[in-house]
């Protein structure tokens, strides 16, 4: 246990102090045709024309990886604000040549275009197929499930005198702080499930699936045969359904992506239309 703890604590230890450190000395600076990464041990410099291949990964927030012969950056767009990210998308998407880019099409829809739309001081204003969520709208749904639970978890030690029911409110109050403190404090636009058909197929597949589940579950309480056992085919049965929600997820993920490989096409001509591809000034961004 003392190992265990001495571990985990020195984890947790070392990446904050790293990150203490990658704040101060780690920076990015990209001036005239050389890209210069400063780490916190480490420093790639990489000169434009020698870029092979540029990458741009849709991710929450947005990376892009570019790479030489010999050397490889990966550039965090969450680190720096939002007109240095659309900057430094701009002045990347100018420079390199478009055969070396993959990509693009998807990252311009995903993160680009929401980011050169976003309008800080603006206030977010759903559409008919769409909802406002708000952290008093996320009280309003959590708050009263987590005081059922509460009272749920102490009647329930009373009953049966096992203090650990009394931790069942956890869940639903980190559902809520997480939530809540992901939310703007504007609120954000998104749209109800009704408007996915997709999604909302893929809602009704899961409880179907989990309510047959259960529903097996206590049938078997009442089914005493010596040719089967209950565990067993139990085992069996989550098996099958683990691959059918796997199966379900991939089609929804590859419906989703070929929706918005779709929608991507105008996003691109959009971008381009507003963009500023003749870039020349000089810029250093710190991490």
């Amino acid at each position: 246990m003392l190992l265990c703890s001495i571990v985990f604590w020195l984890f947790w230890t070392t990446g904050s102090v790293w990150m203490i450190l990658a704040y101060y000395f780690a920076s990015l600076t990209i001036q005239g045709n050389k890209l210069i990464e400063q780490g916190v041990l480490l420093r790639k410099e990489l000169d434009l024309e020698s870029i092979r291949q540029l990458r741009w990964i849709t991710s929450p927030s947005g990376m892009i990886k570019l790479k030489s012969l010999t050397e490889k950056i990966t550039i965090h767009l969450e680190n720096f604000p939002c007109e240095e990210q659309l900057w430094i998308m701009e002045y990347l998407r100018a420079q390199i040549p478009e055969p070396d880019q993959e990509g693009w099409d998807l990252f311009c829809h995903r993160v680009a275009m929401p980011l050169r739309r976003y309008d800080p001081q603006a206030l977010p204003v759903p559409d008919n197929d769409q909802v406002l969520l708000t952290r008093k709208r996320w009280d309003w749904l959590l708050l009263p499930w987590i005081l059922l639970f509460s009272v749920g978890g102490v009647l329930a030690t009373l009953k049966f005198n096992q203090p650990h029911l009394l931790s069942a409110p956890l869940s639903p109050t980190a559902l809520w702080l997480f939530l809540r403190f992901s939310t703007p404090k504007e609120g954000m636009v998104s749209k109800v499930i009704n408007a996915n058909k997709e999604l909302r197929s893929f809602l009704f597949f899961t409880g179907g699936m989990l309510l047959t589940y259960l529903t097996i579950l206590v049938g078997l309480k009442f089914i005493d045969s010596p040719l089967l056992d209950n565990n067993i085919f139990m085992a069996c049965l989550t098996l099958i359904g683990m691959a059918a929600m796997l199966w379900k997820c991939h089609r929804l993920d590859k419906n989703q992506y070929k929706k918005q490989l779709e929608a991507s096409k105008a996003s691109v001509e959009e971008w381009e239309a507003g963009s500023s591809p003749q870039i020349t000034d000089r810029k250093e961004s710190r991490l």
